[in-house]
């Protein structure tokens, strides 16, 4: 699957905050597509004031955020990340010591 492509299905995915697809809001900054992987670049922590409350209040729709591009993606794509753009937490797929 083309990068194109992906950005095409993550555009069903809505920032439940502002009711915009995380594409045209510019929440995926980069798609980069391997032979067998993708990964796929979010700007969270770049629009995320460094503040301990407001990275409080954004973690439930980062969040949320996440496991709808999961849900849009898990069943097109084989294996891909979810990697913020600025800080390189990965937010998917999970370790597997973390739980949920």
């Amino acid at each position: 699957m083309r990068a194109e492509e992906i950005l095409e299905l993550l555009r069903k995915v809505e920032n439940p905050f502002t009711n915009m697809d995380i594409v045209s809001e510019g929440l995926v900054s980069k798609v980069v597509v391997e032979e067998d992987r993708v990964t796929i670049y979010v700007a969270f922590a770049r629009n995320t004031p460094v503040h301990p409350f407001a990275m409080a209040v954004n973690w439930p729709l980062q969040a949320r955020i996440v496991r709808d591009m999961v849900k849009v993606l898990e069943d097109k794509l084989g294996y891909f990340e979810i990697v913020d753009d600025t800080s390189l937490q990965r937010y998917y797929p999970l370790d597997d010591e973390e739980e949920v």
